[in-house]
């Protein structure tokens, strides 16, 4: 089945708090129906997979003596 429906697209939401580069500022693409219905969201830094999450935390405990803003750097790049 297909539907065709109005959308409202939006990049006015903000999130992190800027203090470091593991939360930096940044606009979140949201998709809302013309009812005002959340249909989507996506975040650059938010929206991991399981298998991402399980990766970044086997680098953390591989590499423990490193500071884990460090292991996110090198990580997010990849």
């Amino acid at each position: 089945m297909i539907k065709v429906k109005e959308l409202i697209v939006t990049d006015l939401s903000r999130r992190g708090n800027g203090r470091d580069e593991t939360s930096p500022v940044r606009s979140i693409l949201e998709v809302y129906t013309k009812n005002g219905e959340l249909l989507a969201v996506h975040d650059s830094q938010g929206n991991y997979t399981v298998e991402q999450l399980i990766a970044f935390a086997k680098l953390c405990r591989e590499k423990s003596d490193v500071a884990i803003e460090k292991i996110y750097q090198s990580w997010s790049k990849v």
